[in-house]
């Protein structure tokens, strides 16, 4: 991984790419349960949770590849855990609101789903942010440093 540029900025494209997908969504979905766009079912938007989760198998993937491309990079950095814990928190009330909401055309906006929305838009800016930092703050590149 790490020797083929090729293989690596390709795990990278499809890292963002599938990430794009991830996080629209559930911009989307968390804009509409906090009161934008209101007259969209919400039934309408739950059809995407397919491919939501296709492109979150698809980040999985990819993001083990760079994980094994650099381990020391990122397991070193605290930034590192830090993605991984708000992708993991950003996931699991993604998968709340599926199966709160799947095929109901009318959705009451009571203030526990609406904080639930703020949090889930909070945690996919720290995803992305967080995943952005990582190309720059690393102290170890690589383990053999040490060797």
């Amino acid at each position: 991984m790490r020797e083929s540029g090729f293989a690596f900025f390709s795990a990278l494209t499809v890292h963002s790419l599938a990430m794009a997908f991830v996080v629209g969504i559930n911009f989307a979905i968390a804009l509409r349960l906090i009161g934008c766009a209101p007259r969209i079912e919400i039934a309408a938007l739950s059809r995407f949770y397919s491919l939501h989760w296709y492109a979150a198998a698809f980040i999985f993937i990819s993001g083990m590849a760079l994980l094994l491309a650099y381990p020391a990079k990122a397991l070193t950095n605290p930034v590192f855990y830090l993605k991984v814990a708000a992708l993991t928190l950003g996931l699991l009330i993604s998968r709340h609101f599926q199966a709160t909401f799947f095929d109901k055309p009318k959705v009451t906006n009571d203030r526990q789903t609406i904080n639930l929305a703020y949090v889930s838009v909070l945690l996919w800016v720290v995803t992305l942010t967080a995943g952005r930092f990582l190309a720059y703050t690393h102290n170890t590149l690589l383990a053999s440093r040490y060797f």
